[in-house]
């Protein structure tokens, strides 16, 4: 198959918007359904399938780039963001992102379990950014407390309130 980007007629660096505009552009020149001659219809078939290939490999392509170009300061600001959104899940994914990994990552990937109810994730967290940042107080109370709701968690009464919340959520 030739380069993918080509094949939609966008350049190599095309962002995933882009990759998306020109497939959408190309296939409604070329859609078999849009076509009545029998051979033509064939041809068409063969270029829509090349078309759908070269458009999957692009946009993975390009989502892999962008994903790659997010650095550390980026993934926590949004991350905090979707965080303060109650967006718990896109907020773990974004701050997982970032490769290099200070307290200040420990502590709000910490935060984030925590709210999820992951509260041994988030003790872990906590203590790797305690053992990062040993002078901060801040991490020091937040691994306490998440210890102290892993502890709860682990008894009857515990897992009890854990399967009421989610039979409450489930609810809403």
């Amino acid at each position: 198959m030739q380069n993918p980007f080509i094949a939609l007629g966008v350049a190599n660096d095309a962002s995933a918007e882009q990759v998306r505009a020109a497939y959408h552009a190309r296939v409604k020149r070329c859609h078999p359904d849009c076509i009545q001659d029998l051979a033509a219809q064939l041809v068409a078939k063969t270029e829509m399938v090349q078309l759908n290939l070269a458009y999957k490999e692009a946009l993975r392509q390009a989502t892999q780039r962008r994903e790659r170009n997010i650095v550390m300061p980026d993934a926590k600001h949004v991350a905090k963001k979707l965080y303060a959104q109650g967006q718990l899940d896109g907020a773990l994914r974004t701050l997982n992102k970032s490769l290099d990994r200070d307290a200040e990552w420990f502590a709000l990937q910490g935060s984030i379990l925590l709210k999820k109810g992951d509260a041994e994730a988030a003790h872990a967290a906590f203590r790797m950014a305690v053992r990062l940042k040993p002078e901060n107080t801040h991490y020091r109370e937040l691994a306490l407390s998440a210890g102290v709701r892993m502890r709860k968690q682990k008894t009857l009464r515990g897992r009890v309130g854990i399967w009421a919340k989610d039979v409450v959520n489930r609810m809403l």
